[in-house]
């Protein structure tokens, strides 16, 4: 089979759009691309792997295959290859029909176009379809945070929160939760998705649609009906689907989702800024978990470069956490309205663990080097 160099070698040179998309999207894969960016410019459109979280150009195309490559992709995800002046949404599967490859199993392909000055820009978002390679065991906990999560996870009820900012890997972290908990008794898990990302075999999900059949509101308001067990709503982002989420963790269900806060503690300041009284907060809240992604050391070289890391030294990446699981001093301030300054001395006197520290944790432990912890926020 090839490789994805040789797969990018002289690509420019195709004249065949459906070849030149295959071909492409078959190193995308290869090199475990999450995105696949393509930026016309006056004379030539650069093609750019997000790889591990970074944009790597591996190609130049001549300006003169733009249109056909443009159609190409617009047929396969079933977008209006007329309109060339308006944003367009769309997707697509695609498998890698390679003999005897390791790396056939199908993409789901999101597509986006956007109208700029040479052309229309196009973004890829390449997922990986079933849910099998979700796991608690391979996202980056410590054995004591997995410890926690196994402990909650048991729980019958509650709310629990990812935060981080955009990229960090907390809809990862919500599918393994869900996938950990499809290992033990059966369940009815309902999720509420803006979009469905990865369908999980066993879960419900709902998804939103750009038609408002479906919208957040209605999706939400149904669900509690459905005599759910768990519910996972992919992000809490006003004050109706909090009131969701919070209604669902007193009446008996356990409840996953996200959450934009700096940090673990700080998503109690940000239920606070969403009208949320102290006492619902306090009485919901099982834990809160800030993460953020950076890079592994390789570990086929060490960090010293080799061909499978492209010579950086780096592939992969892993998360780093920090954990807040109100005890009953913190419920009690939180409660009574204390600062996020005195909630956290309180977190820290009991044993919390920054992000900052999570990561000076897997740089002495070889994961990660001391410049990729320093990029880890305090």
């Amino acid at each position: 089979m090839l490789s994805a160099a040789d797969l990018l070698s002289h690509v420019d040179r195709i004249t065949d759009p459906v070849a030149l998309v295959d071909r492409i999207l078959r190193a995308g894969l290869l090199m475990r691309a999450s995105d696949v960016h393509f930026d016309p410019f006056e004379s030539f459109v650069r093609v750019r792997f997000r790889i591990d979280g970074e944009l790597e150009e591996v190609l130049r195309i001549p300006s003169s295959m733009q249109g056909a490559l443009t159609g190409r992709l617009k047929v396969l995800s079933a977008m209006d290859i007329a309109e060339k002046r308006a944003p367009q949404d769309g997707g697509f599967t695609w498998r890698m029909n390679v003999p005897a490859s390791s790396a056939s199993s199908p993409l789901d392909i999101r597509m986006a176009t956007l109208p700029v000055r040479h052309g229309e820009r196009i973004t890829l978002r390449l997922l990986e379809t079933g849910g099998e390679r979700f796991s608690l065991d391979d996202i980056g906990l410590s054995q004591s945070q997995r410890a926690i999560v196994d402990a909650i996870l048991a729980r019958p009820q509650g709310l629990v929160l990812l935060t981080g900012p955009t990229g960090s890997g907390k809809t990862t972290t919500l599918y393994a939760l869900i996938a950990e908990i499809l290992k033990g008794e059966p369940k009815n898990i309902m999720t509420v998705e803006d979009p469905v990302e990865y369908e999980i075999p066993g879960v419900s999900q709902a998804e939103v649609d750009s038609s408002d059949k479906v919208n957040f509101a209605k999706a939400l308001k149904s669900i509690l009906r459905h005599d759910p067990d768990v519910v996972m709503i992919g992000e809490i982002r006003d004050a109706e689907s909090l009131d969701v989420a919070v209604k669902s963790a007193l009446t008996g269900h356990l409840v996953l989702s996200s959450l934009h806060a700096n940090g673990a503690v700080a998503a109690v300041t940000r239920l606070r800024n969403m009208s949320l009284a102290n006492h619902l907060i306090s009485a919901t809240l099982s834990l809160s978990i800030a993460q953020r992604l950076v890079r592994t050391i390789c570990r086929a070289c060490a960090g010293k470069g080799c061909a499978l890391c492209s010579g950086k030294g780096l592939k992969g990446r892993t998360g780093i956490f920090e954990f807040f699981k109100p005890d009953a001093e913190t419920t009690r301030l939180i409660a009574d309205g204390a600062s996020e300054e005195a909630i956290l001395s309180s977190a820290v006197a009991s044993g919390f663990v920054s992000l900052a520290e999570s990561a000076r944790e897997k740089f002495l432990s070889g994961i990660i080097t001391e410049a990729q912890a320093m990029r880890v926020e305090a």
